[in-house]
């Protein structure tokens, strides 16, 4: 694997296999207007908002129509009250809003326990615009007690209208 600078352009090229993070997420087809985006991730290394422009982002003033949380592998920490929450960010790591797309409600310890669970997320921007800041995934533990665990999140919004 290698890397050519081209320093008059600015950029990076590549060259031979590259390894990928999921966490990061990315687009899977959509049909125009309707767009949806995936972030696989462990329980070591959950997704949060970044200044380094890999992450999958949300378009500002776009409007999510739905949010899911899918267990892989279940979740178990070493209190029975670590839940998660999941919402948007800014680059910088502002709250657009934390728990935004699942509640902690939504995404207990109880339902992550359970592998192949498919969580439907209640949060308060689903069925809402994220407003006019783009936003990048945030998963966040209520405590840093988990000890195994991987997921699937995955968000169908709509394009703004131009």
């Amino acid at each position: 694997m290698g890397f050519e600078s081209m320093a008059v352009r600015g950029v990076n090229n590549h060259f031979g296999p590259r390894k990928t993070n999921a966490k990061f997420g990315g687009d899977l087809t959509g049909d125009g207007l309707i767009k949806k985006a995936v972030w696989q991730f462990m329980y070591n290394d959950l997704p949060d908002a970044s200044t380094s422009k890999m992450e999958q982002v949300i378009p500002a003033n776009a409007k999510v129509i739905s949010a899911y949380l899918e267990i892989i592998t279940a979740f178990t920490s070493t209190s029975t009250t670590t839940d998660l929450t999941v919402g948007l960010q800014d680059s910088a790591g502002s709250a657009i809003d934390d728990d935004g797309l699942l509640t902690a409600a939504n995404a207990s310890q109880t339902t992550i326990a359970v592998a192949g669970a498919l969580i439907v997320g209640t949060g308060a921007l689903v069925g809402a615009t994220i407003g006019t800041t783009a936003g990048e995934l945030a998963v966040i533990a209520s405590a840093a007690d988990l000890l195994t665990g991987e997921a699937r999140v995955i968000v169908e919004y709509m394009l703004p209208a131009p």
